[in-house]
């Protein structure tokens, strides 16, 4: 399946492609060790340029509010052991894509991580999708980098993705991913380093509304997204610093979102979304929030 790249093809890719119901379950590591031992985003070290420092106590009970907001949702959660020396194991968003085929059998695509310092976690949700019965495939080493669901974000309702270029996924490994996956896949070119993936960015509300940051993407990639959305959310630069796009909204109705982006709040509650502000502000010194916590199962 060629990679959807023409804004006049996308509203009909996405009408064409399966339907896939909303987020019922999502699994989640825990940060037993979380911290932050080297800079692999800009958001990793303070004004100083020194590494930022992570309370770990906090950081738990940061992440046991994440998953109590998730069942107050109606949204299971799956949780996965980490191991010492892998810092940001907790960021599940990134190790996998997850789907299911039209025969209602589970898969898993396994990332081909950009910093040598993560490949190592793959294994270890490989482990668990294993145990759990999914189909697991993998992309050839050449494809490297590729990592899951912090570039792939799904379009509600559909078996598509729109998918971030950048320093974390190359776009040649996003033809490898349409074949194994049978998706819809509309390419998305990140050109701000802040925004390294695409959760950092944009954040799919409904099959036709997203937040997104649009400093972050070059001309054909807006262009996409205009395609692709009837209402576009324009984030203002103080909400984006604060993480406002990596929210996640796993049924079309609750926000699940770093706390503090009043405008953000403001913009969803008018659309009728409800908003459930949270506080991530230890992993956001790694650069991740809400999104990046999780990964959607099919």
């Amino acid at each position: 399946m060629p990679l959807v790249t023409d804004p006049d093809d996308i509203p009909d890719a996405l009408l064409d492609a399966p339907g896939r119901g909303p987020c019922t379950e999502v699994l989640m590591a825990r940060p037993t060790h979380f911290t932050v031992e080297s800079a692999i985003n800009p958001w990793m070290k303070d004004e100083h340029g020194n590494l930022n420092r992570v309370s770990q106590p906090l950081a738990q009970q940061q992440w046991d509010a994440l998953v109590q907001a998730y069942l107050d949702v109606g949204v299971g959660v799956h949780v996965i052991d980490g191991a010492p020396g892998l810092p940001d194991f907790c960021f599940s968003a990134n190790q996998s894509l997850t789907w299911r085929d039209d025969k209602g059998r589970r898969h898993a695509l396994l990332s081909r991580m950009a910093s040598d310092t993560r490949v190592a976690e793959v294994p270890i949700f490989e482990r668990w999708y294993r145990d759990q019965g999914y189909e697991v495939h993998t992309l050839p080493e050449g494809l490297r980098p590729f990592e899951g669901t912090g570039d792939a974000i799904r379009h509600h309702g559909q078996h598509a993705y729109w998918a971030g270029v950048g320093p974390r996924t190359r776009l040649e490994a996003w033809q490898q991913v349409a074949e194994i996956t049978g998706a819809a896949i509309i390419p998305l070119t990140l050109k701000d380093p802040r925004y390294y993936h695409l959760d950092t960015c944009l954040c799919v509300l409904s099959d036709r509304a997203a937040l997104y940051i649009p400093g972050a993407f070059d001309q054909p990639g807006l262009e996409r997204l205009k395609a692709g959305f009837t209402d576009l959310i324009p984030l203002s630069a103080e909400d984006a610093r604060n993480f406002a796009c990596n929210a996640h909204c796993p049924d079309d109705r609750h926000v699940l979102l770093q706390s503090g982006s009043e405008a953000t709040v403001k913009a969803l509650s008018r659309r009728g979304f409800q908003v459930i502000e949270l506080e991530t502000g230890e992993f956001m010194k790694s650069g991740g929030s809400v999104f990046c916590l999780k990964q959607e199962l099919p």
